[in-house]
């Protein structure tokens, strides 16, 4: 009984500390009508598994935007994640595939502006959040 109340326990802390450190991501929301659609040959492969090196300070504004594949007219490309600040009063929309009658089309993920806000701006772009100097994710790839 006693052995079945600490592995309890234990579950509850574990799941309370996932929960204290939650993950932000980008505002999303569906690709606008007026997205463009390019026509590819076969859908993409399974997204990867990818490392969130993201600060758990209280005042880092970044948000994370999830890596995707990417068609480069003849085949799928890995465009990787990046924690990054969301350009204010625009979402992100995911990537789209639609199979048509006898076609496969993809729409490439974008931040496009909200038009439920009172001013949207007319451009949305996307900024990325560089670590900290010294820290092990910015000193990994030189």
């Amino acid at each position: 009984m006693m052995r079945a109340a600490r592995g309890i326990t234990a579950a509850s802390l574990w799941v309370a500390g996932c929960a204290s450190n939650q993950l932000v991501t980008v505002p999303r929301g569906p690709q606008p009508e007026q997205a463009k659609a390019v026509s590819v040959d076969f859908p993409p492969p399974p997204a990867k598994i990818e490392e969130i090196p993201l600060s758990h300070r209280a005042h880092n504004r970044c948000v994370w935007r999830d890596g995707f594949w990417d068609w480069t007219g003849r085949r799928w490309e890995w465009q990787v994640g990046h924690a990054v600040l969301s350009p204010e009063g625009c979402y992100f929309a995911q990537a789209k595939l639609e199979w048509g009658t006898d076609s496969l089309s993809f729409q490439r993920p974008a931040w496009y502006p909200d038009a439920a806000e009172p001013k949207p701006p007319k451009v949305c772009l996307e900024v990325v959040c560089l670590p900290p100097v010294g820290t092990p994710s910015a000193t990994q790839n030189q």
